[in-house]
């Protein structure tokens, strides 16, 4: 309610800037003529979310939780295709990269004992995937 009434004075005003301790809100989203830029809000499990998008309505960044509920980065491209994922698998952290159409080339992940899995593949799926071991 102080958000909206400092809003309205704003308006009334002419004023373009305002100070304030605190702002509550469930959601906050920043807009243009062509939608949402940023957006502060929450996952349907209540996790935090911020996503901002080009001017053209495309993501760039996703900053949420993976299903289990741990932290995950994204960066998109300008077309929307996902490019990188910093989050986690049960067993622990790992970095996904997808090359411009989508495609997995890379991955670095924990695997079920906990050790580091390193892989890299072609446009085709042809690669290597390094396990840990003699």
């Amino acid at each position: 309610a102080v958000a909206m009434a400092a809003v309205v004075t704003m308006a009334a005003t002419g004023e373009k800037y305002s100070h304030f301790d605190t702002i509550t809100a469930r959601a906050i989203f920043v807009t243009n003529e062509t939608g949402v830029l940023v957006g502060l809000s929450a996952d349907d499990d209540g996790n935090g979310m911020v996503k901002t998008h080009s001017a053209k309505g495309k993501p760039l960044v996703s900053l949420s939780s993976t299903e289990s509920g741990k932290g995950s980065v994204q960066t998109f491209q300008p077309n929307g295709i996902a490019l990188v994922e910093l989050g986690a698998n049960p067993n622990g952290g790992g970095v996904w990269v997808t090359n411009k159409t989508g495609e997995d080339i890379a991955q670095m992940y924990a695997d079920d004992y906990g050790n580091g899995v390193i892989g890299a593949w072609n446009r085709k799926g042809k690669g290597r995937t390094l396990h840990p071991g003699p």
